[in-house]
């Protein structure tokens, strides 16, 4: 029998790697996205806009396409290999990835809508049109990689590619407001990430392992409790962050009053959902981990969590003048009942989750697509121009009383259905 040699280890290693890159095809696209559209415009400059805005939506359509394909091979809930020992494409990855492909044809589409209207009001600049494209193709290729991620590693550096794509969508507006936005969100964030950072580093030292698996969890509960549940602090500290739950939410106000309309639709449901996703991932890790140490109860902590974010984000929100802030603590809101999704920890918890996710994302980009519409009428985006808005805007007023019915949850509409699942499976 032949001994297995460096060379032989080597030519596994990289025909394992070979073997897995059709799983990662759907980043393929958005990787060879950006670069297309940073050559675009370069090469073209600003006569190119509407090339721009052609081959930002075909290749958002084309990754949606790709994703569909691997949903076919997957099927929703399977077991998916874990790709390159760092990320695993399940059926659950899919279904948020197909979510971001959407998010950003809208946001493509809201910010194509604002340059065809002669408006300064929060719209993109037709001079930096092409930088909006490439970031956003960046930022969702980030969401992309931290729903797939298995790998404390390959977490923290996708959170940091959809923080730096945020922090520089934020000032697109490009005025003294949007600045102050992005550098409240920058010195936030920083601190958000160093914590997160930390406390992995920490997983890292108590276990020699960066795997969220069962391996991690029992090493991990042979170390005191209190060294434990500081790490796992800290992590969650970055992780809550991305979603602006309470009390990590106090970025959310100032940027979305500060960065352009189509970026804060983005913001209010691509990193939102993305961190949901993760926290579904370590749900598993928390479960696990409980098991070992019986002083810790994570849905208790997650069930604080929750509560506190939709109490604050609901009650915030009644005293709030600008529609965008509004809309920012309604989003901090949101996030809270995503959670109540996570507390339940059961399959029909995660159907509950996955269907509030899709009703959220067209709630959201319809009613910032809406305040963009009327902001774009009054001049202003203060909620006293909302008054009468009905004799005035008739189609409009309709169209906002349904979506804002929607987003607080009332029947008939779909934002009720959302929750009524949600409710449901916490009360199974």
């Amino acid at each position: 029998m032949q001994p297995i040699t460096d060379i032989d280890l080597l030519g596994q290693k990289l025909a394992d790697i070979t073997d897995s890159l059709p799983w990662l095809l759907p980043e393929a696209v958005l990787a060879g996205l950006l670069l297309l559209l940073l050559l675009t415009d370069l090469i073209a400059g600003r006569r190119g806009a509407y090339w721009l805005i052609s081959l930002a939506a075909l290749g958002f359509l084309l990754h949606w396409y790709t994703l569909f394909l691997q949903w076919q091979q997957i099927g929703l809930l399977r077991e998916a290999p874990v790709v390159l020992d760092m990320l695993q494409p399940d059926g659950t990855s899919v279904y948020f990835r197909g979510l971001f492909s959407l998010g950003g044809l809208l946001a493509v589409l809201l910010s194509a809508h604002y340059r065809s209207r002669a408006d300064p009001v929060s719209g993109i600049a037709l001079r930096k049109v092409g930088e909006f494209y490439v970031i956003l193709c960046g930022l969702l290729l980030g969401a992309s990689l931290l729903v797939m991620s298995v790998n404390l590693l390959m977490i923290y550096l996708s959170i940091e590619v959809i923080s730096i794509c945020s922090y520089i969508l934020t000032n697109f507006n490009f005025d003294k407001k949007s600045a102050e936005a992005g550098i409240k969100y920058l010195l936030f964030g920083g601190v958000a990430s160093g914590l997160m950072l930390y406390g992995m580093s920490l997983l890292y030292g108590f276990s020699g392992s960066l795997h969220l698996d069962a391996s991690l969890a029992i090493a991990v509960g042979q170390v005191p409790f209190v060294l434990v549940a500081l790490a796992l602090l800290l992590v969650a500290a970055g992780l809550l962050f991305k979603i602006s739950a309470v009390p990590f939410h106090i970025w959310a106000p100032d940027v979305y009053e500060g960065a352009p309309t189509p970026v804060v639709a983005v913001f209010s449901v691509v990193p939102k959902l993305a961190g949901i996703a993760i926290l579904l991932r370590f749900s598993g890790f928390f479960d696990l981990l409980s098991e070992q140490l019986l002083l810790l109860d994570w849905q208790w902590v997650v069930s604080v969590f929750a509560i506190t974010t939709i109490v604050v984000g609901n009650f915030a929100a009644l005293s709030q003048r600008n529609a965008k802030r509004m809309m920012a603590y309604s989003s901090i809101a949101h996030s809270g009942f995503l959670l109540v999704g996570v507390v339940a920890y059961s399959d029909y918890g995660l159907s509950s989750i996955l269907f509030y996710a899709g009703t959220y994302l067209f709630m959201n980009f319809a009613a910032f697509l809406l305040i963009k519409m009327i902001s774009q009428e009054t001049g202003k985006e203060l909620m006293e121009e909302y008054k009468g808005l009905g004799r005035r805007f008739p189609l409009l007023g309709i169209l906002m009383l349904l979506v804002m019915l929607s987003l607080t949850g009332l029947p008939p509409t779909a934002g009720f259905t959302a929750k009524l699942l949600i409710f449901s499976s916490l009360w199974q």
